[in-house]
């Protein structure tokens, strides 16, 4: 592939490299959540109310990501943090927003991931 081809299409390989990170680092933080659990972590669901009732994980709590900052006192400080969605977007902003306030955050996208 030539440098002139490599151009045309960066924009699309681009974002292959961005989704293909992200499902990496999800797939890493799966892999990490039996050992989190051993040791005491938090799993926070940032999905709707309605979401939540839905479908959960039954060790989870339900903190919505637009209320995140004013519920953020419901977290304990010295225990890791799982946040988790419905496909990892809001679970992203809800990950900087907590990691912002000092907590160590780990982002497992869709919440079926934290079983």
């Amino acid at each position: 592939m030539d440098l002139v081809t490599l151009k045309q299409y960066w924009p699309i390989l681009l974002i292959i490299a961005y989704f293909g990170h992200r499902k990496y680092k999800t797939i890493k933080v799966r892999k990490m959540i039996p050992e989190l659990k051993k040791n005491g972590v938090q799993i926070v669901d940032v999905r709707s109310p309605d979401e939540f009732k839905a479908g959960n994980n039954p060790e989870s709590i339900n903190l919505p990501v637009n209320a995140i900052l004013t519920q953020i006192s419901k977290l304990k400080k010295d225990l890791p943090v799982i946040v988790c969605c419905a496909s990892g977007s809001r679970s992203g902003v809800a990950a900087h927003m907590i990691r912002a306030k000092g907590f160590k955050v780990y982002n497992a996208g869709n919440w079926q991931n934290t079983f």
